[in-house]
Formats: structure tokens, C-alpha cells, sequence
């Protein structure tokens, strides 16, 4: 029940700043303040999706955060310019949480793709960047600092009355941090980006070259037209390029996990270690091994990454997650997948796919099907099939021989334990 709630809330969340961006729109077409709305939408409905993939995740609550503060901004500076009756508290709300806004996105980008930053060394740099972000949001909400900028003709509900003296440390302090917040995302992408290979680095390639035209748009529009608005609005990009990062990220993921026993391998016993393989790109995994025998009396047949300690049936109980493979409703072997958090939904599904067929070849080798047979049932080139049958005689001791059939023998095998 409370993992449904988690998935719905997200959502709901999700349909609230929908509304609060209709609503707003509803008021009037303000091309100075469509940036908020675009950025509301993009970051909700990307966090939506990481949290209804995978609950709790911090990256997804960020993106949430981020996304319903520029909602909050849209509908407060929408009611401030359009209906200037209106409370004064509502232009309220579409001033001060600026800074917020876009310290917000820069801990989603800083944080991307997991919701951590990229390591202890960081930590002085995020305090640094929140001890800046509450300095800029308490003058902003108790003075009307940035009114001027933003096309609200509403007074300060607070009657507060800003100075020169105010007005120039504003100056001096907001636009540098907005201008240091954005670089930050540079730096940040390229150390994640050296550290990572595979698809892992082309998502974050995506998200690099969002934020290298935000920056520069910010800079440009600083320094001609004297405004961040350019920057803020280019970091729409961002949660477009981070979602499109993730979701073509999943595509790869999957094919290059679904692809594994096409690889050809040179020596059939290697398949195990290529499905290590392929699990360890596709999800991330920390360390991947395949076992082979019953519950009682597993076999250690692939690993990937290979190297370090040698795996035994007692690494099994500290894995993070753990599939068997069945044929016939039997247990034949097990994968085992070691990872720092928990997998996504569309990951555990695939998970589960890879560990189905991989008991399913045997089950048609079983049959008596030749490898032209195996490849229409399972819709799969003879190419394909072939070192995978070879990796199943291999299993079984069954070797060339002019005077048996290893077909019939492997069926055999398979019916005597079955």
C-alpha cells in the first residue's frame, strides 16, 4: 500500500503544477515569465518519472522541488503583473524563491544521474552554494530587491522599502552566484563524465551540452542586456536533455542487454560471462555473477567484472538483488546483481527477462530442435543460436563425436533430471 502511495504521489504532484501553470496562463500571455512555466512542467514531469521508475530517489525529488518552485514563481509573477489588485502576496511568491529556483536546478545537475553529489570533495561546495542561496532568499523576501527586474507592479506585502546601499549588494552578490551556480554545472558534468564510460557517459553528454548553452546564454544576456533571463530560460534544456539522457539511457540499456548472445563469443563457456556483462552496462551493477546447479549446489559459471576476490555461494546472500533460473518450473542456476541502491522498475523487468531465457534455450534444446528451429521460436539468427547450444554441450561434457548424437544425448540429460 505505502509503495502505491509512493507512486501516485508523484503524479498528483505532477497534476498540481499542470493546474497552478494553467491557471496562470489563463491570466495572459507573458513571454517574460514563460520561461518559469516551461521550466515547471519539463522538471515536474521528469522527476514524475525517475520516482514512479524508482521510489525514494533522490534525483527524482529534486527535480520535483525544482519543479513545483518554478510553478509557484509562474502563477506569483502571473497574478502580479495581470491582476495588480490582487493581494500583493502573490507577487511575493513570484519574486523571492528565484535564487531557491536556481540553486535547486543546480543541486539536480550537480546530483544527476543518481541524487548525489559526485563526491566528499563537494561537500564544502555545497554548503557554500546553500549558505549563498539563504543570503540572496531572506533579502529577496524581505526587501523588494529584485522588484524592479521583473515586471510586477505590485508594492512589497511587508511595506519594506528597499535602498541603494540593499539594492547594490543585490547587484554585487546575486548575479556572480547565478553566473558561479551555472559554471558549477560544467565542472560538475565533466567530473562525472571523466569518471564514467559506455552509456553512462553518453547520458551525460546530453546533459553537458545542455548546460554549456545555458551558460553561455546567461553570460551573453548578462553582459548585453544586463538580465539572467536568457540563462534561466535556456534551462529548459536541462530537464529535457536529463529526461532524454534517461529514457534513451533505458532503450540502450535494454538492447545491449537483450543483445548479449549475439556477441559472439569466441569460446562458447564465455556466454555466462558475456550475460555478466551485459547486466553490468545496462543496470550499473557493481558486480554481476551467474551460477549454475540447484538450490543446493550452485557452480560459480560467469562473473563480470572479473578480477578481485573469487566469488563464493556465500556472496549470494549479501546481493543486493537475486533472480533463479528455471526451466519447467525447475531451478537451475541463479544471477546475482550487487548495486548501491535499488533497481527501477523497467531494470528489475529486464532483469527478469534475462533470467527467464536464460533457461528457455535449454528447454527448446530439450525439445530436439535444431539451431535453425530454436532461432524461429525465439526469433533469433542461426548466428545466435549456435554458441548458444555450443555453451549448453559444453555444460554437459558433451563433445564431438562421429558416433553419437550430442542432441539427443543433451534431451536425454535434460529428461533424466527433470
Amino acid at each position: 500500500m505505502r509503495a502505491r502511495l509512493r507512486g501516485i504521489v508523484p503524479l498528483l504532484l505532477l497534476a498540481v503544477v499542470v493546474l497552478l501553470t494553467v491557471f496562470g496562463l489563463a491570466r495572459g500571455l507573458w513571454l517574460e515569465n514563460i520561461h518559469n512555466a516551461a521550466l515547471a512542467v519539463t522538471f515536474t514531469s521528469v522527476g514524475a518519472y525517475v520516482l514512479f521508475e524508482r521510489p525514494r530517489h533522490r534525483e527524482g525529488k529534486l527535480f520535483l522541488a525544482t519543479g513545483t518552485v518554478h510553478a509557484v514563481m509562474f502563477l506569483g509573477r502571473q497574478l502580479g503583473h495581470f491582476t495588480p489588485d490582487a493581494s500583493p502576496w502573490w507577487g511575493w511568491l513570484g519574486v523571492w524563491p528565484l535564487t531557491a529556483a536556481i540553486a535547486l536546478t543546480t543541486f539536480a545537475v550537480l546530483c544527476f544521474p543518481d541524487g548525489r553529489l559526485p563526491s566528499r570533495r563537494w561537500r564544502p561546495v555545497a554548503v557554500l552554494l546553500i549558505a549563498d542561496t539563504v543570503f540572496l532568499t531572506v533579502l529577496s523576501a524581505g526587501w523588494p530587491v529584485d522588484y524592479a527586474s521583473t515586471g510586477i507592479g505590485m508594492p512589497h506585502p511587508l511595506g519594506l522599502r528597499s535602498s541603494a546601499l540593499l539594492d547594490a549588494v543585490w547587484e554585487t552578490v546575486a548575479y556572480p552566484s547565478f553566473i558561479a551556480f551555472q559554471m558549477l554545472w560544467i565542472v560538475a558534468v565533466i567530473v562525472r563524465w571523466r569518471r564514467r564510460d559506455g552509456t553512462g557517459r553518453r547520458a551525460l553528454g546530453w546533459l553537458a551540452a545542455a548546460t554549456a548553452v545555458s551558460v553561455v546564454l546567461l553570460v551573453v544576456g548578462l553582459i548585453i542586456w544586463g538580465s539572467p533571463r536568457a540563462g534561466i530560460l535556456s534551462a529548459t534544456l536541462l530537464p529535457l536533455a536529463a529526461g532524454w539522457a534517461i529514457v534513451h539511457r533505458q532503450h540502450v540499456a535494454a538492447y545491449s542487454a537483450l543483445s548479449w548472445l549475439s556477441r559472439g563469443a569466441a569460446d562458447a563457456h564465455e556466454l555466462p560471462g558475456r550475460l555478466a556483462e551485459a547486466l553490468v552496462e545496462s543496470t550499473d551493477a557493481a558486480r554481476v555473477t551467474v551460477w549454475l546447479g540447484d538450490p543446493g549446489r550452485l557452480v560459480l559459471v560467469g562473473v563480470w567484472p572479473t578480477g578481485g576476490r573469487a566469488a563464493s555461494v556465500a556472496d549470494l546472500s549479501s546481493a543486493v538483488d537475486l533472480r533463479p533460473v528455471e526451466r519447467s518450473g525447475r531451478v537451475i542456476g541463479a544471477i546475482a546483481l550487487e548495486r548501491a541502491d535499488p533497481l527501477s522498475r523497467s531494470e528489475s523487468r529486464l532483469f527478469d527477462d534475462l533470467a527467464s531465457h536464460a533457461g528457455l534455450v535449454l528447454e527448446l534444446l530439450a525439445e530436439g530442435l535444431s539451431n535453425a528451429a530454436i532461432g524461429d521460436r525465439l526469433h533469433l539468427s542461426i548466428k545466435t543460436v549456435e554458441p548458444i547450444v555450443g555453451a549448453v554441450f559444453g555444460k554437459l561434457g558433451l563433445q564431438a563425436d562421429v558416433g553419437s548424437n550430442r542432441r539427443v544425448l543433451a534431451a536425454l540429460e535434460y529428461l533424466r533430471v527433470r
